[in-house]
This record gives structure tokens, sequence and C-alpha cells, in this order.
């Protein structure tokens, strides 16, 4: 693909030389090998010159139907609408090419030092709403499917050199160790419960030990602080055992199968908050003026269970499971935890730049909401001459310190099940059967009695495809 425009070329050269006249046909050939050969060795001179470029990326088809009208393509860690609700008690389906994507890799070396350049792109933009009736702030129908915005996923530089890794963009948190215990579901990913969010970021890591055997890495990041009030970079921290001689397949429904070395990744993440007002609020004892730390830990594992050695067609089974715990860390859920929500209840005056569902106040003193999650999966791959891929897996993020978010909702989960089948290196299809469950609470400060707790429940069947090139 590098150098169609290349054979563009040559055919087009080609095609002058056979309409020129008989007589001269012999002395056309002879031009237009010396004219081959000429551009070859410019060609080949000017890619030592700089970097290789590839293009990537694939066409993704999703026929998605919903019990509810919660979610579009990507669940994440939303909340499934409340029964009682149009959108709670009906369903509808949906027809969606707006995960399909394109990527662009170039490849080169520097100083001993092996450079990258990747940026990626999808159509999940961030616009407006989906809205039937067109109201304000939505979309219809036919703009939002038809007409998406295409959107930056990521965009880095990376560089590698005796064990040491620099990675300067956007890219997957450390925290957690995006993207490799991920749910590797056929919906978009990412579900509700796993890690997953791309941010910009200065990383360094080194990795120590045999690329065949045993390693260890270290790694730590600065990332753009969740509040850009704070003035502060997240900074994180990550220490990740391998054990490269122990291997089994593993993939995403988007990605092709991979042989992953068994891992241990644990992970620390720190960010700093602020929140200030000139206007006192909740009365004389109310503080206004208040800076936290809100740290987070978690643990990640993928554990081949069934091997497969490198270049054998044999069957795989892999285990990988996560769990977190912290406070103030929804932003390291898709972006948000719980969708990114609306303000806490009983919060008694606005924050300034900083997201839903991170904190809110108790007794007018500024509180991180604690967050908590855990995944597990277990992934099947048939031999590869047969290609197919069985997934079932279980995520679940919940706060358990008491500050109920917007509309008193505390918990999500989803349990899944999906195949998929290769039917080439390129084309895959997959079908997924998914419930994912929002717990609801009793607001906050009011009578349980008065307010009980339900589950909202969401069922969800996709059958999606994909052409990866």
């Amino acid at each position: 693909m590098k150098r169609s425009w290349l054979m563009s070329l040559l055919v087009a050269v080609a095609l002058v030389s056979l309409n020129m006249p008989a007589f001269a046909q012999s002395d056309s050939m002879e031009d237009l090998n010396a004219a081959v050969g000429a551009l070859t060795s410019k060609v080949n001179a000017l890619e030592k010159k700089g970097p290789a470029v590839e293009i990537h990326g694939f066409v993704q088809q999703d026929v998605i139907n919903d019990s509810t009208q919660s979610f579009n393509e990507t669940v994440g860690d939303g909340k499934v609408a409340q029964n009682g609700t149009v959108a709670g008690d009906n369903g509808y389906t949906q027809y969606s090419l707006r995960n399909s994507r394109i990527s662009l890799l170039a490849k080169d070396t520097f100083g001993g030092w092996a450079t990258k350049g990747y940026i990626e792109s999808d159509f999940l933009g961030n616009g407006n709403a989906l809205g039937y009736a067109g109201a304000a702030g939505t979309e219809t129908e036919q703009k939002f499917f038809n007409q998406p915005i295409f959107r930056l996923r990521h965009a880095y530089l990376q560089a590698d050199n005796d064990g040491w890794t620099i990675l300067a963009g956007q890219y997957w948190s450390l925290f957690g160790w995006n993207m490799d215990y991920v749910l590797a579901t056929v919906s978009e990913a990412p579900t509700m419960g796993p890690l997953y969010f791309r941010t910009p970021q200065l990383r360094v890591a080194k990795t120590f030990g045999d690329e065949k055997g045993m390693q260890v890495q270290l790694a730590a990041s600065a990332e753009k602080p969740d509040q850009i009030d704070s003035q502060v970079p997240n900074i994180n921290f990550g220490l990740r055992l391998t054990l490269n001689d122990v291997k089994g397949e593993l993939c995403q429904s988007t990605s092709a199968q991979k042989l992953m070395p068994l891992s241990i990744g644990l992970g620390l993440r720190n960010a700093y908050y602020s929140w200030n007002s000139l206007t006192p609020a909740g009365g004389a004892n109310f503080n206004y003026n208040q800076n936290m730390w809100g740290s987070a830990v978690a643990a990640d594992v993928l554990l081949p269970v069934l091997p497969v050695a490198e270049g054998k067609d044999d069957p795989s089974i892999v285990i990988t499971g996560e769990w977190t715990a912290g406070a103030g860390d929804s932003d390291a859920f898709n972006g948000g935890g719980f969708g990114g929500g609306a303000a806490l209840v009983n919060t008694a005056a606005p924050f300034t730049n900083l997201d839903g569902t991170i904190a809110g106040f108790v007794g007018g003193n500024f509180s991180l909401i604690q967050v908590q999650s855990l995944t597990a999966q277990i992934q099947i791959a048939l031999p590869k001459s047969i290609g197919t891929i069985f997934t079932a897996g279980y995520g679940e993020i919940f706060t358990p310190n008491g500050l109920p978010l917007g509309d008193s909702y505390n918990d999500d989960k989803t349990m899944f099940v999906n195949v998929m089948q290769d039917f080439t290196p390129e084309i895959r299809a997959g079908l997924e059967v998914a419930s994912y469950d929002t717990h609801y609470g009793s607001p906050f400060g009011t009578n349980v009695a008065q307010y009980p707790q339900w589950d909202a429940i969401d069922n969800r069947i996709q059958l999606s495809s994909w052409y990866r090139f």
C-alpha cells in the first residue's frame, strides 16, 4: 500500500508508450526501462531519507437491538434508563458504522532509537446526542448515524532503545495498563467496569530481562490533569511482570489474534483537585477553598490457562481480571465513570472545570467519590485454521462511600457472552448477548422507605462485521 502511487505512475507511463507510433516502439521501451530504473532508485533513496508510512484501519457495521433506549453503540459506564420512563420501558434497533477507523503509522530509526509516529481516528465524535424529535442539543437519526463526526483517538510519538521507551502524545493511560486487560466485547469497548482511558501524556518506561523469558517493566507518566484548575498533572506509576515463555491467544473484537504473555500488572494513580468559590455557600461554616489529592490502585492479571506455542495451530484459553479501588478516579473509566454523570445530589455550589461524578459535598466539605471496580473474562480460541473465538465476561463499577450520583444510581454491572468467527485474516463477524444493570438507590438525605432501591436492566443482542486492512 505504501507504493500504490508508484504503481499508478508506472501504469500511466506504460499507457503513454503504447500510444506512440509503431516505428518508435523500440526506443519507447528503452526509454521506459530507463525511466523505471531511475524512478525506482529515487524512490529507494527517498525511503532511506524518511520514515515508511503505512495506512491501516477497519470497516465495521453493527446491528444492535436493545430492550431499552439507554445507550447508543457504546455502553461505557453509562446507566440504564429508569423504569417507568419512555427510554426505560421501550427498546430500539440501531444500524451503525460509526466505529469504523483509519490510522497512519510511520516508522524510522534515529541514533539507535527505533521511533514511530501514530495517529488514529474513528467516527464516534463528541457531537450532539441522538434525538428522534431533533430537540435542542440532539441530532436526527439520519445525521447521527449517516453523517458521523470524525474524532481523534490516538496521536503520539514513541521511541525505543535498549529497554527504554519514551512516549509523548495521546495514548492509553498507564493506570490499568490499558488495553491488555479490557473486556473483549463485540459491543464497542468499553462496557461497564474496565479501566479505559486515552489521554495526552509524557511517559517513560524501562524493561528489564529476557524478551524470551521473564521481564519486569517499570513506568511513570505525567498525564493531562482531570481538572484544568488543579495546575498539577496526574502522576501515574506502573509495575508489570511478564513471563514471555507462557503465552495464549487473546484479541479484542476489532483486532487480530495475538500471542499474549502471562502478566501481572500493578498501577497507582494520583490526581490533584481544587474547588474555589468567591461566594461562600452552605452557611458560615462552609469551606469554599479546598484542595486535595485523589489516589487509586489497580491490579491486573492475564493468565493463559491453556498456553499455545508460537507458530502452532492449537487451541488456547486465556483468563483476564482487573480490580481497582480509589477516590476521584472516575475519569479513568471511559473518560468518566458512570457515564460522566451530572453533578451530585446535595451539591451546594457548582464546581469549576470539574467533571461530574468525581466529587461532591458532605457537611459543606469537598469530598471525592470513592470508586471500586471488578472485571473478569475467559476467552477460548479454537485453532486459527478454524478461526472461532468464544468470550464470556463480567464487569462492575460502584461507589461505596454514600455519595450517590446525579439521580441516585451507585452501581453499574454487565454480563456478556459472544462468539467471533474469522473467515479470512481480514474478515470477521461476531454475535453477542449482553445484559446491563444499573442499581438505583435512595436519593441522598431522603427517606429510604419513600424511595426504595431497584435495578434497571437493558438486554442487548448485537451482530457485527469487520474488514481490517
